[in-house]
């Protein structure tokens, strides 16, 4: 059961790298939390991508869920609705660039 898990954190990490272009670390992590208010111990699934000090290409993000599918369906939406603001401030920036007779040049990191 435990290897079906990994398999599966792997293959939702791998999944959300081809939704960011491979260009951002994602991190999945399994937690449970013990807390003086709930009877037992409580499972849930964290996933963070993008840059925390916001250097890279990719805002940081973060999604919490009680099941694996769950946290990286809310992941795969933040990362679709940053792509999306990506590229329509990309098409600001060109259309702004191509009036004023110049062409962007995205330079190589």
């Amino acid at each position: 059961m435990e290897n079906d898990d990994d398999n599966d954190m792997l293959w939702a990490a791998q999944d959300l790298r081809t939704i960011t272009s491979n260009q951002t670390e994602v991190t999945i992590s399994r937690r449970v939390i013990i807390s003086p208010i709930n009877s037992g111990p409580k499972w849930d699934y964290l996933i963070t991508f993008g840059d925390l000090m916001n250097r890279g290409k990719w805002r940081w993000e973060c999604a919490q869920a009680e099941t694996l599918e769950r946290a990286a369906e809310i992941a795969k939406l933040q990362a679709v609705t940053q792509g999306n603001e990506r590229n329509r401030e990309l098409a600001i920036l060109r259309e702004s660039a191509a009036k004023l007779g110049v062409q962007l040049v995205e330079a190589a990191p």
